[in-house]
């Protein structure tokens, strides 16, 4: 098996600038571990998806499975070119062992160990600062290594040898992308890596490829059942909490893309309060603007910070798929930066409404332009699995499926590819998985084309008890054994089955 990983950085959810909101997201099965606090989810820097940023000081790492002697790879990226170099590493055993650095004039090195390390070689050709470009690699790591670059699909330093590394090793088994002291950024985006194994993808690619993450949007096969649902999202992206002053109404709207019925409204509290009064609100939407209440709780008391609070409904709403509806609550007391914003939009509606008084049967008229805060509903009656594995990013227990019986499978359909893809070098299938029984449970990620149900690279994957992304590699299509045509990979469907 050639490729070893690969990362669009799509599937940690939307633009985020909450540093220990996207850790938690990259460290929960992908990467193995960050420094610095700078970590922000970006707009692509190709057609799709997101790329992620990493500021001052800041680095991601990855630990592979194996020492490698050879590994070949890609990212693209973007750097601003500040007054430190910025890079990528690779280690042996948390050792740096070579380095390609970029430079503050733009040209690009190749350094043993550290990004600060002796220069083996430097590119002539250069770039300018915050323009997009594809880097690719190939080393050999030894004392009479080699090393080759190419930027854009051009090479621009080597073939050549020297010594690439810095431990009694010949091998590398991870890689830190990121900035070697504060001062710059560095944004990634369509991260590729390969060994020399294998008959497909050996070599580097030189066509500045594309990864598109696209999340499931049908059932195919179902024999999971559903565990729980949302609507909206358990995520925080923005560390700008909202405000409420005593005798707060506030809603925001939420447009379910499936027909359910909510019973409870949920909220991320930012601050520890004991004593605040909290009621939950559901309303009608009239003309963009809420207006008739549909259902509203009794009144739950205190609330603490960082932990979801849900705050039961007295009657349960079936909500209509493309409706837009307004979820909220209220507070009898002024608590400060009390809710933890959803993101930096400002959709968000606020009025003054005596709390004792309980939920106006109609809105009050409201101001717009608030932050929007961490508020989704409670839901059940949802008809299709893939919708509680769609979230982006994963919302772990508040939506899933789950089952424990050996050799049941749930397979999605997912949509087509947004772009022309005259090539497609493989397809990965991750899933966001725990469980949550006791003893040793396995599992896989399927692909199924044609008629062909494979696993993939990965026929036996171990879930831990917390949520994680688990990864199948398919460099070629399963029912043909050859390349991926779009049309066999648009037609085909991914997903889980339990194995043991």
């Amino acid at each position: 098996m050639a490729l070893l990983m690969v990362d669009g950085f799509d599937k940690y959810g939307g633009i985020n600038s909450v540093d220990a909101n996207v850790v938690a997201l990259l460290t929960a099965g992908e990467w193995t571990s960050t420094a610095g606090t700078a970590h922000q989810i970006v707009a692509p820097l190709s057609s799709t998806g997101f790329a992620l940023t990493v500021g001052s000081g800041t680095t991601i790492t990855k630990t592979l499975a194996a020492s490698y002697a050879r590994l070949i790879g890609g990212v693209r990226f973007s750097a601003n070119l500040s007054t430190t170099t910025t890079g990528i590493v690779f280690l042996d055993s948390g050792t740096a062992q070579a380095s390609i650095v970029i430079n503050t004039n733009g040209t690009i090195a190749v350094r043993n160990g550290t990004l600060a390390g002796t220069i083996l070689g430097t590119s002539a050709a250069s770039i300018t600062a915050s323009t997009t470009h594809y880097l690719e690699w190939d080393i050999t790591f030894g004392n009479s290594g080699s090393y080759q670059l190419w930027l854009d699909g051009v090479s621009i330093l080597g073939p050549t040898t020297g010594d690439t590394t810095a431990t009694a090793n010949n091998t590398a088994n991870g890689l830190t992308i990121g900035a070697v002291a504060a001062g710059p950024s560095l944004t990634i985006d369509d991260l590729y890596l390969f060994d020399t194994s294998g008959a497909t993808n050996n070599a580097v690619l030189l066509t500045s490829p594309r990864i598109e993450t696209q999340f499931p949007s049908s059932d195919g096969v179902v024999q999971f059942a559903i565990g729980a649902s949302i609507v909206g999202s358990t995520t925080s992206r923005s560390a700008t909490p909202y405000n409420p002053t005593a005798n707060t109404f506030y809603v925001r709207p939420i447009t379910p893309t499936a027909n359910c019925t909510v019973s409870a409204i949920g909220i991320l509290p930012n601050l520890t309060n004991a004593s605040v009064q909290l009621r939950p609100i559901l309303y009608a939407d009239s003309g963009n603007t809420p207006g008739t209440l549909m259902s509203a709780g009794s009144t739950v008391v205190g609330m603490t910070s960082g932990v979801l609070q849900t705050l039961p409904l007295t009657t349960p709403q079936a909500l209509v798929a493309g409706t837009r509806y307004w979820f909220g609550l209220m507070n009898d007391i002024a608590v400060v930066n009390s809710y933890t914003a959803q993101d930096s939009s400002a959709v968000g509606r606020f009025a003054t409404a005596t709390f004792a008084s309980g939920a106006p049967g109609t809105a009050p008229a409201t101001t717009a332009g608030q932050i929007t805060a961490v508020i989704f509903g409670v839901v059940s009656s949802i008809a299709t699995n893939s919708y509680e594995v769609g979230q982006n990013p994963p919302q772990g227990q508040y939506s899933y499926v789950y089952d424990a019986t050996v050799g049941h499978e749930d397979l999605y359909g997912f949509p087509a590819l947004t772009a022309p893809a005259p090539i497609i070098y493989a397809a990965a299938v991750k899933g966001s998985v725990a469980k949550s029984d006791a003893g040793a449970k396995t599992l896989s990620l399927r692909t199924k084309s044609g008629g062909t149900d494979s696993a993939g690279s990965a026929a036996s994957l171990a879930p831990g008890t917390s949520y994680a992304w688990m990864t199948s590699l398919f460099p070629t299509d399963p029912a043909t054994g050859a390349a991926w045509t779009v049309a066999a990979l648009n037609a085909a469907q991914g997903g889980v089955k339990v194995e043991s």
